[in-house]
């Protein structure tokens, strides 16, 4: 049967991530003192590059609701909010599921465990965050209540969409031989600020009725 072992002499290395499946294979430990400059962008300029497109494609998810934005400049407040708050809750859960998989508790093939228990705790976060941006409409002039509903809406469906990639995407790295701690966040974030942003504008044209 498949199976995936890290061994503690390779946690503390960069590759100790880079799990192997069927026969067990020793992991190559790369010291980072000894790697060049020429090592590091070697490694991550191709991943860099796909991430750099993910980004280019949110800017046009931008450009594609541009008549939602015209319409409510209110909406503009928050996108910030949205995608950064996306970003951090999703590499929050990255970080925890990286060192669960250094240290043996989980293993990719977890992936329905984990990704259970990071969506309750990524809707419970971000619906406690929405319901302080639609409390402070009621109090705040320059931002409607109906704004602050499309926040309170959209923070925990970001919010889940965001814990469970950030969840999922390191066990698919260990799982087809990548290094998790150079791939999966980068990825989460890429794919979780255009898609965050697409559950927002979405959500503020079925509130608003556009």
């Amino acid at each position: 049967m498949a199976h995936c072992t890290i061994t503690s002499k390779n946690v503390s290395s960069p590759r100790a991530l880079e799990i192997g499946w069927g026969e067990d294979r020793e992991l190559k430990d790369d010291n980072y003192t000894k790697l060049s400059v020429i090592d590091l962008i070697r490694e991550r300029w191709g991943w860099l590059l796909i991430f750099f497109g993910g980004l280019v494609l949110a800017a046009l998810v931008v450009e594609a609701f541009e008549d939602v934005l015209k319409h409510n400049v209110e909406l503009s407040y928050f996108v910030p909010l949205l995608i950064g708050h996306g970003g951090n809750t999703g590499s929050q859960s990255n970080a925890t599921v990286i060192r669960a998989l250094a240290l043996g508790h989980v293993k990719p093939s977890d992936y329905l465990r984990v990704m259970a228990k990071e969506a309750g705790a990524g809707t419970f976060m971000g619906a406690m965050l929405g319901l302080m941006i639609l409390g402070f409409s009621f109090l705040w002039d320059s931002i409607s209540t109906q704004v602050g509903l499309v926040v309170a809406i959209s923070l925990p469906l970001v919010s889940l969409w965001a814990n469970v990639l950030g969840g999922v995407f390191p066990l698919l790295s260990a799982r087809f031989g990548f290094n998790p701690a150079v791939t999966s966040a980068p990825l989460m974030t890429t794919v979780v600020d255009s898609s965050g942003l697409i559950i927002y504008f979405y959500i503020a044209k079925i509130v608003m009725k556009m």
